[in-house]
C-alpha cells in the first residue's frame, strides 16, 4: 500500500503559518527598521512525499488540519507522473467588474475527479479543472466544453 501527502510548504520560516514579525509601526523612515517579512513571491512550495505506512502519512498529512493549516491532502495510491496530473483553475472577479480565469492553482492532483473533489470541499464555487502542462478544460463546474483552453485573466 503507498500513500501519497501532498502539502504546499512554507517557501521559508517568514512563510510559516505561526510566524509573527512583531509590531509594525505606522511610519518607516528607513527600509532596514521595518520587521522582518518573507519577500518570496511564491509563499508555497509542492512537496510530495510517499509513504508505505499510514504513520509516516500520517506524520506529514496533520499539516493540513486544524487550524491556520497549510493546504494539501493525503491521496492513497502513487501520484501519476509529470503530464498526467491535474489542477484547479478558478474564477475570480464580481457582478461589477466581471469575472475572468484566475492562474491555476500550484497544487497539483492524481485525478480530474480528485481535483473537483477537492474544489469543492474547500467550496470554490467556479472553477474549472486543467491539465498540469496546459491549461485545457477536463471538468468544469459551469459548462466549459471539455477541451478548451483556458488563459489567465480572460473573461469567464
Amino acid at each position: 500500500m503507498t500513500l501519497t501527502v501532498v502539502v504546499m510548504e512554507p517557501c521559508c520560516e517568514k512563510s510559516e503559518p505561526d510566524y509573527d514579525p512583531g509590531p509594525c509601526p505606522v511610519w518607516h523612515r528607513f527600509p532596514s527598521s521595518w520587521p522582518p517579512r518573507c519577500l518570496h513571491a511564491k509563499k508555497r512550495v509542492l512537496t510530495i512525499t510517499e509513504h508505505q505506512t499510514r504513520e509516516s502519512a500520517d506524520r506529514e498529512y496533520v499539516k493540513t488540519l486544524g487550524w491556520d493549516s497549510l493546504p494539501g491532502y493525503l491521496y492513497e495510491d502513487v501520484m501519476p507522473p509529470e503530464g498526467q496530473r491535474f489542477r484547479i483553475m478558478g474564477v475570480g472577479g464580481n457582478s461589477i467588474n466581471g469575472h475572468f480565469h484566475t492562474l491555476a492553482s500550484a497544487m497539483v492532483f492524481p485525478t480530474a475527479q480528485f481535483a473537483m473533489e477537492y474544489a469543492e470541499k474547500k467550496r470554490f464555487v467556479l472553477y474549472n479543472i486543467v491539465g498540469d502542462q496546459d491549461q485545457r478544460v477536463r471538468l468544469s463546474s459551469y459548462s466549459v466544453p471539455i477541451g478548451t483552453e483556458l488563459f489567465e485573466g480572460e473573461p469567464a
